[in-house]
């Protein structure tokens, strides 16, 4: 019996520690001493990972190419790719965390690189910009005179064909008929634009009025000037011009052809007659050739004190020509036709000044727009990096407070202002620089186009009011 009870007391025992094994097991004892200085080590780091070795960042820049010259230190430096925080990209959150991971022991330099890595704004397009800004204002509008394409005369040749007929003789007033178209004609040849060219072609000059000579005077045309206005080579030409026999105008217009220089754009057809044709020619059909040419051209007459006959035919040689009939019975009248040619060309002046003024000024103010935003958009960037370095370098101040490294903060703040500042006056210096510039050579360029026109206009005026 009590043997069978202390199995039985056995049994219970050894279940009941099994049973206490299972729920309770034992605590590891603790090591004291490692964990505080475990703790220790965490609150002087703030729970960082100290890094056995600094490696500074690699840095890259951009380049500019064929600029001319060397770019300064601060040119360099603007090149300078931008940070990983920069621009839209900035979190600062995200600054503080890598401010974080860097070691207490280096050096403001070294602090301020990395500072730079990380918020240092992109410059270098508006750097390139301002460095290869040209503020001078050029305007492509061509002068009447053809020292550049005109926007009403291009490369213009004037081709005036004078009849010489022997009804020239007769008298106008207190002159004959030639003497008055020699005195219109030179005053028009004046006023031609400086770099056009000018023909004179006779016809009709050889021989007489008379059938013996109709031939000779029928076959007569002779190119007398060609080249650009002279005033005395001009002069001498006219007085060679004497009334003499028949009236071939169709001759003369299909020689005129001869007198046209090469890469000409226009040609003026000026036909100065008192008379139709004479010799059988086709003056309508020579006209109608003449304009089917590759240049353009354009044939009027100037129908000198000309009966109604002669009238209707010169017509129909003018509406051949693209051109008009001008019907003159004075010298007066002659003159008269002749100032609404100095008008034209009066309004050429007018629409070239005009036209100038406007390109000028809205040149200028491109080149102004231009300079202007390149720099608000530098000052605003040097402005918003100058922040952000500052706000950065108080925080690392904050966190080396307790390290031998507590001055530094300091040091850093004020680098982040000069560092950014020197970009700002840079940008304030350059692109104030070209903002001035632009609006100066814009100026220029409009008050010469205004000096130069109002030139040509009072001389055009003057020429045309003594008519």
């Amino acid at each position: 019996m009590k043997k069978s009870y202390f199995v039985w007391l056995l049994a219970i025992l050894l279940l009941t520690a099994c049973a206490g094994k299972d729920t309770e097991p034992a605590e590891p004892k603790k090591n004291v001493a490692t964990e505080e200085v475990a703790k220790e080590d965490e609150e002087e780091t703030g729970g960082r990972t100290e890094s056995k070795e600094y490696v500074p960042k690699e840095v890259e820049y951009y380049e500019i190419e064929n600029l001319g010259r060397e770019l300064s230190e601060l040119e360099n430096e603007m090149l300078r790719y931008p940070g990983i925080y920069s621009g839209d990209d900035y979190d600062e959150v995200k600054v503080n965390e890598a401010i974080d991971q860097l070691p207490d022991d280096l050096t403001a330099e070294q602090y301020f690189d990395e500072l730079k890595y990380l918020l240092t704004e992109d410059y270098h397009e508006e750097l390139e910009t301002l460095l290869r800004f040209d503020p001078n204002v050029e305007v492509d509008i061509a002068r009447p005179d053809e020292t550049v394409e005109n926007p009403g005369i291009k490369t213009a040749h004037y081709a005036i064909l004078i009849d010489a007929s022997g009804s020239m003789k007769a008298m106008v007033g207190n002159k004959n008929r030639m003497d008055a178209a020699k005195e219109a004609v030179f005053e028009f040849a004046e006023q031609i634009p400086e770099n056009a060219t000018i023909s004179m072609r006779v016809y009709g000059h050889k021989g007489s009025g008379s059938d013996a000579d109709q031939e000779l005077s029928c076959t007569s045309t002779e190119n007398f000037y060609n080249g650009n206005f002279d005033n005395g080579k001009f002069m001498k030409a006219l007085d060679k011009i004497k009334p003499a026999g028949w009236t071939p105008i169709g001759l003369a217009l299909e020689t005129v052809k001869e007198d046209i220089p090469e890469n000409t754009d226009d040609v003026i057809v000026y036909v100065v007659s008192d008379g139709i044709e004479t010799c059988g020619g086709d003056p309508v059909k020579a006209a109608e050739d003449l304009v089917s040419a590759d240049i353009e051209t354009v044939v009027n007459i100037i129908g000198f004190d000309v009966d109604n006959e002669g009238q209707k035919l010169l017509k129909e040689v003018a509406t051949a020509g693209n051109g008009e009939f001008t019907y003159v019975d004075s010298e007066q009248d002659l003159k008269k036709y002749l100032k609404a040619q100095y008008e034209e060309i009066q309004k050429a002046w007018q629409e070239w000044k005009r036209a100038g003024q406007k390109q000028a000024h809205e040149l200028k103010e491109e080149k102004k727009k231009l300079a202007n935003e390149t720099k608000e958009s530098m000052k605003k960037k040097s402005n918003q990096e100058k922040e952000r370095m500052k706000q950065a370098s108080q925080y690392l101040k904050s966190r080396l407070e307790e390290t031998e490294n507590s001055s530094i903060g300091n040091d850093l703040y004020f680098k982040s202002i000069d560092y950014s500042g020197a970009k700002y006056w840079f940008a304030i210096d350059i692109g104030s620089d070209a903002y001035w510039e632009s609006i100066n050579s814009g100026n220029e360029k409009y008050w010469e186009f205004v000096e130069e026109g109002n030139e040509k206009i009072t001389e055009t005026i003057k020429k045309k009011n003594e008519q």
